[in-house]
């Protein structure tokens, strides 16, 4: 199954990476994930390998994460909804695959390397599904359309625990921006 949430605030990127994507074990807080980066637009910006916060960050506050040059020209962040004023910036997505759960006990609790190889694979072929069909909106002097990019810079951070304490789940994060 896969999973989607937008995060929307910038003030919360830090918290959200800290609490959320680094942390391996959500009942041992000392042990840690590294995630991966991958992605087209990744690869683009330089970066691969482990997935360190500052260039998560950086990304987040639009800034190209080598040189912290901004990245596009415009920044929105707010705007206007039923008279209040709410976030309008997409910092990123968080799309979690989740395999069910019979799945994942075999895989962990039976110690089966082919079925968490397996479910690995399934979830890079879904992420290279999902950059092909990544999109731009484009809003200038009054046009309102998308432009088909095929590329984004995504974290992939793989955990064996469930947030919610209901058992073992195997679950990767790839934040796309």
């Amino acid at each position: 199954m896969v999973t989607a949430k937008t995060q929307h605030s910038l003030k919360n990127a830090e918290e959200y990476f800290e609490e959320h994507l680094s942390v391996g074990d959500y009942y041992d807080q000392g042990q840690r994930v590294a995630g991966e980066w991958i992605g087209l637009g990744a690869e683009r910006l330089g970066l691969s390998g482990k997935v360190r916060a500052k260039d998560f960050l950086r990304l987040c506050e639009n800034q190209h994460p080598a040189t912290g040059e901004k990245l596009t020209p415009e920044l929105k962040t707010t705007r206007i909804e039923n008279g209040e004023k709410v976030a309008d910036r997409r910092i990123f997505y968080d799309f979690t695959f989740s395999p069910p759960k019979s799945v994942s006990i075999a895989g962990l609790v039976g110690e089966d390397e082919r079925i968490l190889k397996a479910h690995s694979h399934a979830v890079t072929l879904a992420i290279r599904e999902f950059e092909a069909f990544a999109a731009t909106r484009i809003r200038k002097n009054g046009a309102q359309n998308d432009r088909l990019t095929g590329n984004f810079a995504a974290a992939r951070f793989t955990h064996d625990t469930s947030r919610g304490g209901r058992g073992a789940a195997r679950r990767s994060h790839p934040p796309a921006g």
